[in-house]
């Protein structure tokens, strides 16, 4: 008579879950959200025209040649110089991702993970495009130290002080004050923070 009901190991006990929720990057985007990277409507139109790059021709500044005076005698003249052209090469970067669900899982799952791939793609491709300028810049860092002995390259660590950007504008010489931005990684902002060297300020007063 012992087995004569049913206990909990002859039922079937199901396992009961929460509403599904996502784990969320903790990865802001605020290059964006700053207008740091904008589309260049020059460039964009020409990509518009297929191809794997755009050409970018362009002429270079007038040089630093001391001027000179000037007199009456025709045979003193003054020696012509010339300006020279640069190419820059624009290259087109196409990248791609999938993401694949089976009707088998949702229908499991008891929740459509679809919707959440259409709700998240906008701050994913953000955050791709992210690692993509990164890449870039880290080229374009590694040319100026192979090719230009770092002469616009200033390694600070985690360790940064205010003195360190402004030592980083003035590789720009004389053109030092027209930076109006500045991009960090998080580890020298928490640096800044705790020195006590940032401020805040709100739109209103810029």
């Amino acid at each position: 008579m012992a087995d004569a009901y049913t206990r909990v190991a002859d039922a079937i006990v199901p396992s009961v879950y929460a509403q599904y929720s996502f784990e969320e990057h903790v990865q802001s985007l605020e290059i964006y959200q700053a207008g740091i990277l904008f589309s260049d409507p020059a460039i964009a139109s020409k990509l518009s025209m297929g191809g794997r790059s755009v050409d970018m021709p362009g002429w270079k500044d007038l040089g630093n040649d001391p001027s000179e005076p000037v007199n009456d005698d025709p045979a003193d003249s003054i020696e012509l110089k010339k300006i020279g052209a640069r190419r820059e090469v624009a290259a087109r970067n196409v990248r791609a991702q999938a993401w694949g669900i089976p009707d088998l899982t949702s229908i499991l799952a008891g929740d459509d993970p679809q919707k959440l791939i259409v709700r998240r793609q906008t701050d994913y491709w953000q955050r791709a495009n992210k690692l993509t300028l990164l890449g870039i810049l880290k080229g374009v860092l590694a040319d100026n130290i192979a090719n230009d002995a770092g002469d616009l390259v200033r390694v600070t660590g985690a360790s940064i002080v205010d003195t360190d950007i402004i030592e980083a504008a003035y590789l720009m010489g004389d053109r030092a004050d027209k930076f109006k931005t500045i991009w960090m990684h998080s580890k020298q902002m928490k640096a800044l923070k705790l020195a006590d060297l940032i401020d805040y300020v709100p739109p209103s007063e810029l």
